[in-house]
């Protein structure tokens, strides 16, 4: 069975883009209240790979970031952002344009593989467009590893959004993240078996597990290119003369490790697409996927007329705090909180660790048992 047709099965149609992502809505509306084995990450502290990601940002035409902006760690864990001075209502923090954000245009146009997700997209219907970004980040961040083992002197893949997906949590534990797709099978059978996660982090799981064998034979072949080198070609070199790239045969190193982080990034970070002819597709938004959760946001986002994402102060907010936006859209206020952590990873409100949580049978993830 080839690739397209085992993104035309069903098990796809599983990846809504209504399942998980964040919601952006026009400014002028109301407002609503195991680390893999097999692939090492490019060498840079934490520190500065968010300074890189700033001074990239900072590079992309019409972008704007609020001199009073920051990045930094998080009394909540991992990295969040701040403002060090005060911050009016509806003050503009960060402008996102569409050129700062990873978009499913992005991934069709790919050099690499683009005209192959775009079949997918084509094939596997709903859910096809979430697949084929995970196998564009998983491909972009395999090869960003590819060139973090060369010197400075062998050539290196150009990659896009290099400085914005450094920040990603493609490990358990990168910025703190927690989920269960990093979990190991034990693990998944020891803390969830009787809870209500356990059947929505198995499918999750299981749906991963099967993309994963889709996206392999996408870009496997581009990965073990990049780890041969490109082959010696007699002059002159015409098209014709160029050799077919490797052979797959069976899963590629990392593979499976950079589609969970993919995955992740996903479920966690992304937002329902701003772009024009996007609708419905996710979209990441590099900046605005640092703020952290909570039920009181001080922000508030949305696309402006031109096509812009734009972050502005919710209301006066003190020097020295933390932003923070609302992962949760108003149809979504009575997510459970079981789902809640299925999803994105953590409980809303709480810093004990979830597997602590498990342990102890808390009403959060198992069923109060009723008195007879």
């Amino acid at each position: 069975m080839t690739w397209v047709q085992l993104a035309s099965t069903a098990v796809l149609l599983a990846f809504s883009p209504q399942r998980h992502v964040r919601t952006s809505t026009m400014l002028k509306m109301s407002d609503t209240a195991t680390a893999p084995p097999a692939v090492p990450s490019p060498s840079s502290s934490q520190g500065e790979k968010y300074a890189s990601l700033l001074s990239w940002f900072n590079e992309v035409p019409d972008s704007y970031i609020n001199p009073k902006f920051t990045i930094r760690e998080s009394p909540r864990g991992g990295f969040g952002a701040f403002v060090e001075e005060d911050v009016s209502e509806d003050e503009l923090i960060v402008s996102i344009p569409p050129g700062a954000r990873v978009t499913i245009a992005d991934v069709t146009n790919d050099p690499d593989c683009g005209k192959a997700f775009k079949t997918l997209i084509e094939k596997a219907g709903p859910g096809g467009s979430t697949v084929a970004l995970a196998g564009y980040l998983a491909k972009e961040y395999l090869l960003l590893c590819e060139n973090a083992k060369k010197s400075e002197e062998e050539e290196k893949k150009e990659i896009k959004f290099s400085s914005y997906f450094n920040t990603l949590p493609w490990k358990r534990g990168v910025n703190s993240q927690e989920h269960v797709l990093f979990w190991s099978e034990a693990d998944v059978e020891k803390y969830l078996t009787g809870s209500m996660a356990y059947a929505e982090a198995t499918e999750i799981r299981d749906e991963v597990a099967f993309a994963t064998t889709v996206i392999n034979g996408i870009i496997g072949p581009i990965i073990l290119q990049s780890r041969m080198g490109e082959p010696e070609v007699a002059w002159p070199a015409l098209p014709w003369m160029k050799p077919p790239p490797p052979k797959v045969d069976g899963m590629v190193d990392g593979v499976a490790e950079a589609v969970k982080g993919a995955f992740v990034s996903i479920l966690t970070r992304s937002f329902e697409g701003q772009t024009a002819g996007m609708d419905e597709k996710e979209e990441l938004q590099p900046l605005l996927d640092m703020l952290q959760h909570s039920e009181y946001p001080n922000i508030r986002h949305g696309v402006n007329s031109e096509g812009v994402v734009e972050v502005r102060a919710r209301k006066d907010i003190e020097g020295g705090s933390e932003l923070f936006n609302q992962y949760r859209g108003e149809e979504e206020l009575n997510m459970p909180y079981h789902r809640f952590f299925t999803r994105f990873g953590f409980v809303p409100g709480l810093t004990e660790p979830a597997t602590a949580l498990l342990e102890e049978k808390s009403t959060i993830f198992f069923a109060r048992k009723k008195e007879v």
